[in-house]
């Protein structure tokens, strides 16, 4: 019997953390595709099992890859990934990484799948149907103020062009939180919205494997994902704002206004 989408995005995203957690801790060189962004071997080897997978049970869609590229997200099937989101956490042996696969259908999200393989998270979601972490059910933060939330974020590879900027808005957004967490991996900061740890997120400079699955995980979840100005997030935007929808108002205004 033919797998169905999400159970194609699960066998991809196991098949590709496999491969990363079986690397995870051992020694490995790195090259860098700009001055801060490395690659490392086990970034192109869990891609291309990931993509083994879903050229398997879907041969005729398209992929959008993090080390192989492809074709655009906007139209027709697309299988968007990120064989290993953290490669600078995976590079120092800090356990804070992800594997991320989604199929986006003329540009919506369909299904999406994260996995944490050191803590055996997995969290997936189908449009309309939900989101779940290991099988259950999962809803984002109740909290309604900002002052007592926590949020996250991440520094894009720019730093050295926008650093002061990006200095800027966390010192506001400091200023108005319960706490800032910066872990460096956009997919767990997004699917820990989902599933309620944080109450928000938000970065610049996100590419749109860092966000295709993340996106639907906090969406199913209640959540609410856009843009800075408030409109829905596409994958093409320049800055992301993830919350649980209670502060988001209040996160952009402060972001905006920084």
């Amino acid at each position: 019997m033919t797998p169905d989408d999400l159970d194609v995005a699960i066998d991809a995203a196991r098949s590709g953390g496999a491969v990363v957690w079986k690397a995870f801790g051992s020694p490995v060189e790195a090259t860098f595709k700009s001055d801060a962004n490395p690659v490392t071997i086990v970034d192109h080897e869990a891609e291309a099992a990931i993509v083994d997978v879903i050229k398997r049970f879907r041969p005729n869609d398209a992929v959008l890859a993090e080390e192989g590229g492809g074709s655009g997200w906007e139209r027709g099937r697309v299988w968007v990934i990120d064989p290993l989101d953290g490669t600078v956490n995976f590079i120092h042996g800090i356990p804070q990484i992800a594997v991320s696969v989604a199929l986006w259908i003329d540009s919506r999200p369909e299904v999406g799948v994260i996995s944490d393989m050191v803590r055996d998270e997995e969290f997936t979601a189908r449009r309309g149907q939900g989101a779940w972490l290991n099988h259950f059910p999962i809803r984002v933060s109740s909290q309604a103020t900002l002052a007592e939330s926590v949020v996250a974020t991440g520094f894009a590879y720019d730093r050295n062009i926008h650093g002061r900027r990006y200095a800027a808005v966390m010192g506001e957004v400091l200023t108005k939180v319960q706490g800032i967490r910066r872990f460096g991996s956009a997919a767990l900061d997004l699917a820990w919205v989902a599933c309620g740890r944080y109450e928000g997120y938000w970065e610049a400079g996100t590419h749109p494997w860092d966000a295709a699955a993340g996106v639907l995980l906090i969406a199913e979840a209640g959540g609410r994902v856009s843009n800075l100005d408030g409109a829905d997030h596409r994958l093409d935007d320049p800055m992301i704002i993830a919350t649980n929808g209670h502060i988001h108002n209040e996160l952009i205004a402060v972001i905006a206004g920084a």
